[in-house]
């Protein structure tokens, strides 16, 4: 054979044989890797849960929530200051490794990701420190899901950040229904709530029940404390 020249190796069938078929598959897996993660330097930061990249992109931390700062006129939610504090603190300035979550983006086109620092786990840390709530996707990985919700239980036992003042909250130690579908969940009296179908739903003596088994708060209870 000239030299230069690479031979293709084929089966009668015309499919790729042996060190060929492996190298094309490595190739492959290389590409899907590589195409479902990047990196980039942290230009500002939102919120508890949201951050600007260099190039403007805006990313959306995935698996959690955090308090709202107030915009316009409105007062900020408990907690949120210190929630981007913390984020700030975190990977302002700093170089972060984002590998996508879900369908890569929502509906405001902001990238949906987990967050690496070198070797900390940001989404995980957020929620460590009390500063953030474990939030359930379906499209989620699962494994990743189930650490968030581990490094909650942890964060809610010890009492860290925002929930020694959360869980004393009248509404929170109201009785609270869940839907085992979202993981969402509602006040029993809620017009969502009695929408449940039976074999979705699950009963809880107190929000702190539900937090523990991965449900959150439906977003238009607006159940967290306001700064005054």
């Amino acid at each position: 054979m000239p030299k230069g020249k690479v031979r293709i190796i084929k089966s009668r069938s015309g499919v790729l044989k042996g060190p060929v078929l492996f190298f094309v598959l490595c190739c492959l897996l290389f590409s899907a890797v590589t195409a479902s993660a990047f990196e980039g330097k942290v230009r500002y930061v939102i919120d508890g849960d949201t951050f600007i990249l260099a190039n403007n992109k805006r990313v959306r931390i995935a698996g959690i929530d955090t308090p709202e700062i107030g915009r316009d006129g409105k007062a900020d939610q408990y907690y949120a200051q210190n929630s981007k504090a913390l984020l700030n603190k975190l990977i302002l300035g700093k170089r972060v490794r984002i590998e996508y979550a879900g369908k890569g983006k929502d509906r405001y086109k902001r990238i949906i990701g987990w967050i690496y620092l070198d070797d900390v786990f940001v989404n995980e840390e957020m929620i460590r420190k009390g500063a953030a709530f474990f939030y359930f996707h379906k499209g989620n990985d699962k494994g990743k899901q189930k650490r968030l919700l581990q490094a909650q239980r942890k964060a809610y036992n010890e009492k860290k950040g925002f929930w020694p003042v959360v869980s004393k909250l009248k509404k929170f130690n109201k009785p609270w229904v869940g839907n085992k579908n979202s993981r969402r969940c509602f006040l029993p009296n809620d017009k969502y709530a009695k929408k449940i179908n039976w074999k979705n739903k699950v009963n809880f003596s107190n929000l702190g029940e539900a937090f523990y088994d991965g449900y959150s708060p439906a977003r238009h209870l607006n159940f967290w404390p306001v700064v005054k």
